[in-house]
């Protein structure tokens, strides 16, 4: 494989500097509003999980802490641990101002992945324009556009392509690109795309072994720089890693979690054609492929994918041919979890590929494939459009319009209930005619002589793929108001209907579980009056942006025993709570019994701590039912594990009070006068690293009431604190800081660069 970038023409138009103008200037002309900060991105896991997550850590900083616990979601869970919560630019962008904060970046990460396959490409022999058609084909498509519902993912996209060249520029040379591949796959680790980092380093792994095998490169010297290079990673990314190796361990997920949900349908296939095959409507407006809401679109554009056969059969380059090619198909099998069989086998081979909650994820990676191999497609064909070569592109076009007309009229043949025959036919219709004139443009480009017509033609090329990604899926990336009264993501909500503030430690509100139902399957028409009901609501995460404490959330990871609790109320048909419970749990505002969007205050609720209950020993199953039963008194009993006996000396509930209760980030303090020796009870979530200490002395913290805390007090007054405390953080930052500085070392201690620039 050539490793070196082709030689500059002093008359090519796409150089790295024009093709990074002009694909930032197409994005912005995109998103105008988003770029200035009068619109937002909000639509689905965006709005509800991740923009609240990024307010509520942006507040814990600006009030000096870091939020190492989140005391407003699940009865309190980690925070820091959770993946993502390192991301660089995440805490850079704390001091501006949001939600253009947090949604401007989103169109950087785009144009940062565009910018870096064009660069990948002219390094691996790609010329002018076919680099900057794949730099345009991996920015717009499906994935990509679809992705705006997370950050993350778009961010990992940002950086994959910069991954891939560094680390191989790493195995080759050495030296600084050692420094620079690991900056670049720490950003994308630190993204928490786990899924998507994992398959780009299986490709990354084929096309080292196929470089290996073509005698390219040594295996002791490549081998070393990768083994540095993933060193290195692998130590910067401890700060985040450790806290949430530890985290996972102690969550509800596993390698069965979710039983492959939401996977590609057996006729998935078919959507890389006429994307919208078996899809329907939302009464947002928004369509979503049957049996699988993850990805709106895995869509890549029929035009591109006709040049990308073309260039996985024309490619002189056959191991990086034979590597892209198989990597795709296995992707795209893959996507189809336990249907195509692949993935059932793959799974048993390592559990681990279990914990994904999605097998269509694994579709990301054929976003970065497929432009690579039409990259080639299309150079051959400027390179030497032969009457054989053009008779392959004509026929690849044409039996692909013969599958669209296939599939269309499958679709209008034997539809379901759901389904839009009309719409198909308009898909199909659509996505061909754009093939049609994208194929036509292409063998007008390669006849074409005279550069201001050739440049025409590229430009209308380039054009017709962000046509084609825009409009194959209606409103796919919709906007709403980021300022002004009617911005959606505003902050302090819950207190514009003239609702008190519920405070940490004194209350929460609670979503009932036929609320959350009819929250899930809401069926407002218009997505502003859609997403601000939901805010009323306070559902999933939206409660961060209140600062309102809640009984339950949204975050990814949870303690395995809180989620139990969560799933049996909420999930397990029969199950019931009383108002005992809720009194428990501190519910201070619970959902309407007839809307959703509707609070009702409680009264002779408790307070987060308590104390004086008598110890009742039970097993989980049957303090579940206990604690949600019509009898339970939580201000008289709390229920512990039976193999907790033996250390607690408590039998009987007793006089006890607390005084001077503080809750403050990741500590609590309260002064006890205990009769006797006593119980004290927290409705927060049990986990392991919060540390108790009466009057300086450690003791033991336990799990009370199937998942939530306790511990016991000596007789007299007593000062007691419980504070969060995550070892495992403070390993991993020693671990960061000392690779941080010894890639400093490698990078000042190894000579500089040479021609870094013409390189990239």
């Amino acid at each position: 494989m050539k490793t070196t970038p082709p030689k500059s023409d002093t008359n090519e138009f796409w150089t790295a500097r024009r093709f990074l103008l002009v694909l930032s200037a197409v994005v912005l002309a995109l998103f105008p509003k988003i770029a200035l900060g009068i619109n937002t991105f909000f639509f689905r896991d965006f709005g509800t999980l991740g923009y609240p997550g990024a307010h509520f850590f942006r507040e814990s900083l600006l009030h000096g802490a870091l939020p190492l616990w989140d005391p407003y979601s699940h009865c309190g869970v980690p925070y820091m641990a959770q993946m993502g919560q390192w991301y660089v630019p995440l805490w850079i962008n704390v001091l501006l101002p949001m939600p253009w904060s947090v949604t401007f970046p989103m169109l950087l990460h785009l144009i940062l992945g565009g910018f870096g396959m064009f660069c990948l490409v002219r390094r691996w022999g790609v010329n002018g324009f076919p680099a900057a058609f794949a730099g345009f084909a991996y920015t717009f498509n499906g994935i990509s556009l679809t992705s705006f519902q997370w950050g993350n993912y778009l961010a990992s996209y940002g950086w994959l392509p910069w991954v891939v060249m560094w680390v191989m520029l790493a195995w080759k040379e050495g030296g600084r690109w050692i420094v620079l591949a690991a900056i670049a796959s720490t950003l994308q680790v630190l993204t928490a795309t786990p899924e998507l980092t994992l398959l780009s380093w299986f490709f990354l792994g084929l096309v080292w072994l196929s470089q290996l095998i073509g005698r390219e490169i040594k295996f002791w010297p490549s081998s070393g720089r990768v083994a540095a290079v993933i060193l290195l990673t692998s130590g910067v990314v401890m700060v985040q890693i450790l806290p949430f190796m530890d985290l996972l361990l102690h969550s509800q997920r596993d390698t069965n979690y979710d039983q492959a949900r939401w996977a590609m349908p057996g006729w998935g296939w078919a959507n890389l054609l006429v994307p919208l095959f078996h899809y329907f409507q939302s009464p947002q407006h928004n369509w979503y492929q049957q049996g699988q809401e993850f990805l709106l679109s895995y869509y890549l554009g029929a035009g591109v994918l006709v040049l990308a056969i073309a260039g996985a059969l024309w490619t002189r380059r056959v191991r990086l041919s034979l590597v892209l090619i198989g990597m795709t198909l296995f992707c795209w099998v893959m996507a189809l979890g336990d249907d195509g069989h692949l993935y059932t086998w793959v799974k048993k081979i390592c559990p681990l590929v279990g914990i994904a909650r999605f097998p269509v994820k694994f579709t990301t990676l054929t976003m970065f494939l497929v432009p690579i191999l039409a990259a080639y497609g299309l150079q051959r064909l400027e390179n030497d459009a032969n009457k054989r070569a053009r008779t392959l592109v004509y026929g690849i076009t044409a039996t692909f319009l013969v599958l669209m007309g296939f599939i269309v009229w499958f679709a209008r043949t034997y539809y379901v209930r759901i389904d839009n025959p009309p719409m198909t036919t308009r898909s199909g219709i659509q996505c061909g005619v754009l093939m049609v004139l994208f194929i036509a443009g292409v063998m007008a480009l390669v006849k074409f002589k005279d550069k201001p017509a050739r440049y025409g033609i590229q430009f209308a090329l380039l054009g017709i793929i962000v046509l084609d990604a825009w409009t194959h899926n209606p409103n796919m990336v919709p906007t709403l108001p980021g300022a002004g009264e009617r911005a959606v993501l505003r902050p302090n909500i819950w207190n514009e209907d003239g609702r008190p503030s519920v405070k940490i430690g004194e209350g929460r509100i609670m979503i009932t579980p036929d609320a959350e139902s009819q929250l899930a399957d809401m069926n407002v028409e218009s997505l502003e009056q859609d997403f601000i009901g939901r805010r009323v609501a306070e559902w999933s995460n939206l409660n961060l942006l209140d600062m309102v404490p809640k009984v339950t959330g949204a975050l990814t990871l949870r303690p395995a025993h809180w989620d139990r609790v969560e799933q049996y109320l909420y999930y397990t048909p029969g199950s019931s709570y009383s108002p005992g419970f809720l009194d428990f749990v501190s519910t201070a505002w619970i959902s309407s019994p007839v809307s959703p969007l509707n609070w009702v205050a409680r009264t002779n609720y408790l307070p987060v701590m308590t104390c004086g209950q008598r110890p009742v020993f039970l097993s989980d199953t049957n303090a579940m039912l206990a604690m949600t039963a019509s009898n339970f008194n939580p201000g008289a009993e709390v229920y512990l594990p039976e193999a907790e006996r033996a250390q607690i000396t408590v039998t009987n509930q007793t006089t006890c009070g607390l005084s001077d209760v503080q809750f403050g980030p990741n500590r609590i303090k309260a002064e006890v006068d205990a009769a006797e020796p006593s119980m004290v009870v927290l409705s927060q979530t049990y986990y392991h690293l919060w540390q108790v200490e009466v009057d300086g002395q450690a003791t033991p913290l336990l799990r009370a009431n199937v998942a939530f805390s306790a511990f016991e007090v000596p007789a007299g007054k007593h000062h007691v604190e419980l504070v969060y405390r995550d070892t495992n953080l403070k390993i991993g930052a020693v671990i960061s800081l000392l690779s941080i500085a010894i890639g400093c070392v490698v990078w000042f201690r190894t000579p500089k660069l040479q021609e870094m620039r013409e390189k990239v």
